[in-house]
């Protein structure tokens, strides 16, 4: 069975910072990403990001181009379409879709996943969760969509939307929202954005090139059935945790951890989306949970090699 000292499951900006920072303490590591290719969210990312410093990057493809250009990124060991599947915490032992590994510290850094509608489920009329309101908006000029949800992404999403759609539906399960008050205002100076509050999808029918949602809501002034060319669910996230069955989570599945980044065993950590929870997603933050966790392993193993 392979020995690694830290083993990194997650190949985006969590994973590969953990990877420069093993490196920078002298740590050797295994980094396993189940896709296949590096980047994770970064992948997703394509409007502006201009909260990274020092920096200001056009699309989260930029940032991920020059990360991987890092000495240490060039010279990492990384195996692609390699999942975690299940850890033995007694045994020290990870379970990959691959192989067995005996690890010395293992880093989670496994993200989120787009929740989905199961009343959507087989429906061809629906927009990828990668899907750029910004950078490919024009390719659905003068379309009916309905959008999914009540967060700043939602909100974001059916704004940028009603720049080329002929009109833009924004349902919302509550009577309120989860994003920013102030988008209120900009969807109220929209006249080809509807908001159907309390409102849920129950179902559809293909019509040809359309579709027909069905809908339910507590509101009677609200429609039972829906045309719309295109859906674009914007629900939320939840944390990936396939093979981390006994481990602290919280929220939709989020890895819980302590103040060094560590779960509830000492050799098992995690920084990143897994562990933050949707309202504090950031890449600064992950970038520096990644820093935490090794410093931490280092100096774990600097003590006990004290002894």
């Amino acid at each position: 069975m392979e020995h690694v000292q830290v083993l990194i499951a997650g190949g985006g900006i969590a994973g590969l910072s953990a990877a420069i920072w093993c490196q920078r303490l002298g740590l050797s590591c295994l980094l396993v990403e189940k896709s296949d290719r590096l980047g994770g969210q970064l992948h997703q990312i394509h409007n502006e990001i201009w909260d990274f410093p020092p920096r200001i990057y056009p699309r989260g493809a930029s940032l991920l181009e020059e990360l991987c250009q890092h000495p240490a990124i060039q010279k990492l060991n990384v195996r692609l379409r390699e999942e975690l599947l299940a850890i033995d915490r007694d045994a020290h032992i990870v379970t990959t879709s691959r192989t067995a590994y005996r690890v010395d510290y293992l880093l989670i850094a496994t993200g989120v996943t787009p929740n989905e509608i199961p009343a959507l489920n087989g429906c061809k009329r629906v927009l990828p969760p990668a899907f750029s309101t910004t950078a490919e908006a024009a390719s659905v000029a003068g379309l009916e969509l309905a959008v999914i949800g009540g967060g700043d992404r939602a909100l974001e999403s059916a704004v940028n939307l009603t720049t080329h759609a002929r009109h833009v539906y924004l349902l919302i399960r509550s009577n309120q929202l989860r994003g920013r008050s102030d988008w209120l205002r900009k969807i109220a100076a929209l006249p080809n954005l509807s908001v159907l509050w309390e409102t849920e999808v129950k179902g559809y029918q293909h019509t040809g090139e359309r579709l027909l949602l069905k809908l339910a809501s507590r509101r009677p002034e609200n429609p039972t059935e829906l045309f719309v060319d295109w859906i674009l669910p914007r629900i939320g996230v939840h944390g990936n945790c396939a093979g981390l069955d006994g481990l602290p989570t919280f929220g939709e599945g989020y890895l819980k951890t302590d103040e060094f980044q560590r779960a509830d065993d000492s050799w098992i950590y995690g920084s990143g989306d897994a562990t933050n929870g949707a309202e504090y997603a950031s890449l600064s933050l992950a970038v520096g949970q990644a820093m935490k966790a090794v410093k931490h392993m280092s100096m774990q193993c600097r003590s006990a090699n004290r002894f």
